[in-house]
């Protein structure tokens, strides 16, 4: 593995899995360190090594959900799955659409202005909801409330936005409790990330930008942003319940500041 793929996974391990947009970090770091603009084949294996690190960690949540499909269960894990199918939906359309559209965003101007906006925003709604003594403790979102949180979700795609922070603020705007609103935002980067990573792989498949996707430093770029992920998210998940999200909300804004001067 090389040292600008070694540096990249992981900023991705650490950054996916905090309301802090990879995106930024990635590309605030790779001008930083004069990288050159990473290939194909190391993007979509930073995607593959957070999404594994999702996998793996809600694993038993995730088997739950699936079983919930073939059970009568009344217990509320086993009906997650149609509220992620719906959450899901928003994104998938937009980011379809208007797939070409966004990357003319794709600015170091525009994503530091995105960051610490959309940072301040997630501080703000978090403060307003109250704490998980007094927000509606809903433990799984409503189909109409798992919509309106998809509907933020895509805004995502525009740089800079972070998926999971944008998530968790719809979730404490609807007054879910800070934990059901981080647990439910990272349940629906999963079929998100899968989703937008399919979506490269099949646009890029007559290029030879796919040729490199298997290459041993890509392999090696999934394992370590999967192992980053899961060495950190439990931590960092128990302080974003515990802390909330005022000094996420600080770095954002000190990122979004650096790259409107780079």
């Amino acid at each position: 593995m090389n040292t600008e793929t070694l540096f990249l996974s992981i900023t991705q391990g650490i950054s996916e899995i905090l309301p802090i947009s990879s995106s930024v970090n990635l590309h605030l770091f790779a001008k930083l360190f004069h990288f050159d603009t990473f290939d194909f084949g190391t993007k979509i294996a930073l995607h593959c090594g957070s999404l594994l690190t999702f996998l793996i960690y809600f694993g038993r949540e995730i088997i739950d959900i699936l079983k919930g499909l073939f059970t009568r269960s009344k217990k509320l894990k086993l009906t997650f799955f149609w509220p992620l199918i719906v959450g899901t939906i928003p994104v998938v359309i937009l980011g379809f659409i208007a797939r070409n559209f966004v990357k003319e965003f794709d600015s170091s101007f525009i994503m530091g202005i995105s960051c610490a906006v959309f940072g301040i925003l997630l501080f703000m709604f978090d403060k307003l909801a109250g704490d998980s003594r007094r927000a509606a403790n809903t433990f799984l979102p409503s189909i109409p409330k798992a919509f309106i949180i998809g509907c933020f979700q895509a805004v995502s795609i525009f740089p800079g936005i972070s998926r999971l922070g944008i998530c968790i603020t719809a979730c404490r705007f609807l007054n879910i409790d800070r934990k059901n609103s981080i647990l439910f935002s990272m349940l629906l980067a999963i079929p998100s990330i899968c989703g937008s990573t399919t979506l490269e792989i099949v646009e890029n498949m007559n290029h030879n930008a796919t040729a490199n996707m298997f290459s041993l430093n890509s392999c090696m770029g999934i394992l370590l942003t999967m192992l980053i992920g899961l060495i950190c998210i439990r931590l960092f998940v128990y302080y974003m319940k515990k802390h909330g999200f005022l000094h996420i909300a600080i770095y954002r804004i000190i990122i979004g500041i650096s790259l409107l001067f780079m």
